[in-house]
């Protein structure tokens, strides 16, 4: 991430009125999963505000609940998505990559990882792919 997209995540702010109204979780609610440790505010003057990631975060959870899950385990899903994303961050950012859209109407695209090496000691280039058939693999052997 670039240092301004780096630095509006983490300086843009948002207040308790704001995301309430954007995400549809009452400012109540907000408050009891701050009790609980879900979500952490920045306060100021006695002013919540939340960032962009926390805002993010309250999203997810309210996603999830909508689906059916509790509380507890919408947040432990959180945690895992979060976990997730910055697993993915890390695998995306080698810069040996090369990542090829192939159908910007789609959202098709191409993910060469390069020559790796297997378990069984075969070598070759391995591609992932993501087309209409969904996602899928090619490994050409060398």
């Amino acid at each position: 991430m670039n240092s301004v997209w780096r630095s509006i995540f983490n300086d843009l702010k948002v207040g308790i009125g704001e995301v309430s109204s954007l995400t549809g979780v009452t400012q109540r609610q907000l408050r009891y999963w701050e009790e609980k440790g879900y979500i952490k505010p920045i306060k100021k003057d006695g002013i919540r505000k939340y960032t962009l990631g926390t805002l993010f975060c309250i999203v997810f959870i309210k996603g999830k609940l909508d689906q059916g899950y509790t509380l507890t385990s919408a947040v432990k899903k959180s945690k895992e998505n979060q976990i997730k994303v910055k697993l993915l961050r890390k695998l995306f950012s080698d810069p040996n990559y090369q990542i090829k859209v192939t159908d910007l109407e789609h959202e098709y695209g191409q993910v060469h990882f390069g020559e790796l090496q297997l378990i069984d000691g075969r070598k070759g280039d391995l591609t992932a792919i993501v087309d209409k058939d969904g996602t899928h693999y090619e490994f050409d052997e060398k």
